[in-house]
């Protein structure tokens, strides 16, 4: 079985030729993270295509809405579905039928600014030991250990300061203020699949993921959109 791991993994990267586009239904994982344990991560979801295909997850925000990734479904039509309360992505769960997908209105492919979007999901979501809401950060994280998790979580640290982490590479994709990286030891980190994950410290959402360098686990700070940075969009379209 496939089943929930935690560390980090997202759904971009580089490799020896430049900056790729790596598909999301990749069987990643996170590398170097830790199988999860029966309820640990309620709040994760799993976005699904028509043949209930993983290829990206999510955070359940309240009982009829997931935040997620732009770059999971640039064009809105991938997601089909989405599984909660499992920690495996072949076995239990209840599935949710998407039935709106919003992406955010400046969302560009080419930077992943704006990386975010939010699904309804249909019908609401019954909360249980497996699957309980996420409170989104209305406040900037500063520093300090944060946890990501997904198929594609191990503690990591907030980095605010990756600007120049990445300075030294010519890339499209770019570090903006409203995105916000983590740092953690060579070899663990977010991997392909998990793009649209969960970042979650101090009991609160802060960070979508959004993308990291290849190989997975490259000492590089991987880069999530910043979630109270769309507070306002957040609670104006989750509705």
């Amino acid at each position: 079985m496939f089943r929930l791991s935690i560390l980090i993994a997202i759904g971009l990267a580089t490799s020896a030729l430049g900056w790729i586009k790596v598909p999301d239904n990749y069987p990643g994982r996170i590398v170097g993270g830790q199988d999860a344990a029966p309820n640990q991560f309620p709040y994760q979801a799993s976005l699904r295509d028509a043949n209930m295909g993983h290829f990206c997850g999510g955070t359940i925000i309240n009982n009829c809405y997931i935040l997620s990734a732009a770059h999971c479904d640039v064009d809105a039509t991938r997601s089909k579905f989405v599984v909660v309360g499992s920690i495996f992505l072949n076995n239990g769960g209840v599935t949710h039928e998407v039935v709106r997908i919003t992406n955010h209105p400046n969302y560009n492919n080419d930077t992943y600014e704006h990386d975010i979007n939010l699904l309804k999901v249909s019908p609401y979501i019954t909360y249980n030991a497996a699957v309980q809401p996420m409170p989104i950060a209305a406040h900037y994280a500063e520093s300090g250990p944060a946890v990501v998790s997904g198929w594609g979580d191990l503690e990591v640290k907030i980095n605010e300061e990756c600007y120049d982490a990445w300075s030294d590479v010519t890339q499209t994709l770019t570090v903006f203020t409203s995105t916000i990286c983590t740092t953690n030891p060579e070899g663990q980190g977010a991997c392909q699949g998990d793009s649209g994950g969960p970042l979650v410290h101090n009991g609160g959402l802060h960070g979508v993921a959004s993308w990291v360098a290849l190989p997975c686990g490259f000492p590089r700070p991987d880069v999530f959109t910043r979630v109270a940075s769309y507070v306002t969009w957040i609670l104006a379209n989750a509705v």
